[in-house]
């Protein structure tokens, strides 16, 4: 055997990547659950089925009640539907963003603002909590919030934060 360009032998070929042998395990699922599709239409067309299944039978069964998940195509007013709810969640951050620096502002005066201090954590809490009140009017809202992972949870506390630190900042130079 000759050695590669890193200097050792070619005993094992190329190994396979994650990826690869992820795919190749679909692969075999989708394969097993066609076959098992297919002995079950089978066995309906014959009018006698098994009485009882082997456990490797059940198995592939399973699966392919697990696999065969077809997603429908979204119709368009589905969709525009959807980025409908997607807006009217930003607009509801923006606008807690902007009420919670609103009320900080009202809360704390500016010359208790210097630095970081219990003053500005009171602040920070505020912000917290319009991020939290978010949840309840979703749900009043009925917007899906059931449906929100924590991608979806970080977005929106970001908008609120963003909107709550432009707005308390500009509250808090206003006077300079």
């Amino acid at each position: 055997m000759s050695a590669g360009p890193s200097g050792k032998s070619d005993k094992n070929p190329r190994k396979k990547s994650f990826m690869e042998k992820y795919r190749e395990y679909l692969e075999q699922q989708k394969r097993a659950a066609s076959a098992a599709k297919k002995e079950e239409s089978l066995q309906k067309k014959a009018g006698s089925g098994k009485e009882k299944e082997t456990p490797a039978e059940e198995a592939v069964a399973d699966t392919s009640e697990e696999v065969e998940v077809p997603q429908k195509k979204k119709t368009r007013e589905e969709k525009q539907q959807e980025h409908l709810v997607r807006i009217e969640k930003t607009l509801i951050a923006c606008g807690l963003g902007i009420a919670t620096g609103i009320i900080a502002f009202l809360v704390i005066s500016p010359a208790q603002v210097e630095g970081l201090n219990s003053y500005t954590i009171l602040a920070l809490l505020i912000m917290i909590a319009g991020i939290v009140v978010q949840r309840h009017i979703f749900m009043l809202l009925r917007l899906g919030s059931q449906k929100m992972g924590a991608k979806d949870w970080l977005y929106q506390g970001f908008m609120t934060f963003a909107f709550w630190f432009i707005s308390w900042t500009l509250l808090l130079t206003q006077g300079a």
